[in-house]
């Protein structure tokens, strides 16, 4: 059967996830990449798997159509040769849906891969967004959990390294850090692969406006690695830091994080905060700090707070691969935290600061980077 022809500027873009809300780190970078898309000319067909959260009509302002598709989680998906991530996305009405036309296809993340190699999608354009190296990620989420998690989670990372051989099947490879594409590079040399940085909310850095006396934390703190991060803060550093207050805020806190807050003094947690209420903690804080254990990714907080915030001081985890270090202060230990906090408190961030944090962010500008992405697509198109 001849398939009808697609506009030029047509794409098709497979998301793990509905991606509004665009509230944590990889639905952030798919949002504002559809809404770039759609800014730059483009026609978008938005194909998402759907599980804990509802259709969006907000999607409809960023896509001319959006179809969804169950996230299929049953148990006896985890005992699939492919990873679960992936077994519990495949859909063959998302490949009928694809062959409605011959438009280049975004696939958002190896979550949505399970496609990638199919015969019929031989002959189309096809991109691959890794928000992370999986395996690596997966291997970290085992060395923290125990019992049967640990088991899932090194089972999963065994599963994704063989998997990411799917990617000799894409066009080209969209790396979300420069460490990330140099690790795509070095074991895919013949697919394409570049750094595009992630896209995101903000237009500008803000001006310089008055700051409180607070330190913040700020995560989704019902995951593992920022309750980790809390803790290490909490137990480490605020006990150490005299004449200011912190604030631990996020999504969802765990119980033992939120006894811990209330144990220390000097600290307080807000819980599921607005996103405005958000905006306002990180630009009225004196200091925002920010930890990681998982030097994977980009944390997509990192850049609200740079954009919005005064003082940033991070672990040089939180920074592989971003090209950021200029932006922030870099604090590995906690008398390296504790001095840091204390020269920042001294002296508040000024217009010097602001310059020099402008120019580390011009590659994370989102009209900079839909250019690169409408570059590459205008080249294979060719």
């Amino acid at each position: 059967m001849d398939l009808p022809p697609s506009p030029r500027q047509r794409i098709h873009v497979v998301s793990l996830q509905v991606p509004f809300p665009a509230d944590y780190g990889g639905v952030i970078d798919i949002y504002y990449k559809l809404k770039a898309l759609k800014e730059a000319g483009y026609e978008v067909w938005l194909h998402t798997f759907q599980y804990g959260r509802g259709q969006s009509d907000e999607l409809n302002n960023v896509a001319e159509r959006v179809f969804y598709y169950p996230r299929r989680c049953s148990f006896i998906r985890q005992f699939s040769i492919e990873p679960y991530i992936v077994s519990s996305r495949q859909s063959s009405r998302l490949l009928t849906d694809l062959l409605a036309d011959e438009a280049p296809i975004l696939f958002e993340g190896i979550h949505c891969c399970a496609l990638l190699a199919d015969k019929r999608l031989k002959n189309r354009i096809k991109l691959v967004r890794m928000h992370n190296i999986e395996q690596e990620y997966y291997r970290e989420l085992a060395r923290k959990a125990s019992g049967w998690k640990r088991l899932y989670y090194r089972t999963e990372a065994a599963k994704l390294q063989r998997y990411e051989r799917r990617l000799l099947h894409a066009d080209a490879i969209l790396a979300i850090t420069e460490s990330d594409r140099c690790y795509f590079s070095s074991k895919f040399p013949q697919i394409s692969v570049i750094w595009l940085p992630a896209f995101h909310a903000h237009q500008a850095v803000s001006p310089l406006s008055p700051k409180e006396n607070y330190i913040l934390y700020h995560g989704n703190l019902s995951v593992e690695e920022n309750i980790e991060a809390a803790e290490y803060l909490l137990r480490d550093v605020a006990p150490h830091t005299q004449g200011v207050s912190w604030i631990f805020a996020g999504k969802d806190p765990a119980e033992r994080l939120a006894r811990l807050i209330a144990q220390t003094p000097g600290t307080q947690l807000v819980a599921n905060p607005s996103a405005q209420e958000m905006d306002r903690l990180v630009e009225k804080a004196a200091i925002n700090v920010m930890v990681t254990s998982q030097p994977t990714g980009l944390k997509l907080k990192l850049l609200h707070a740079l954009y919005h915030g005064g003082h940033c001081i991070v672990n040089s985890k939180m920074l592989v691969g971003t090209g950021l270090d200029k932006a922030c202060t870099v604090a590995d230990t906690p008398p390296a935290m504790i001095r840091a906090i204390d020269n920042g408190l001294k002296h508040p961030f000024d217009e010097a600061k602001r310059a020099q944090r402008i120019a580390a962010l011009a590659p994370y500008d989102n009209a900079r980077n839909i250019h690169i992405l409408s570059d590459l697509l205008e080249k294979e198109l060719m």
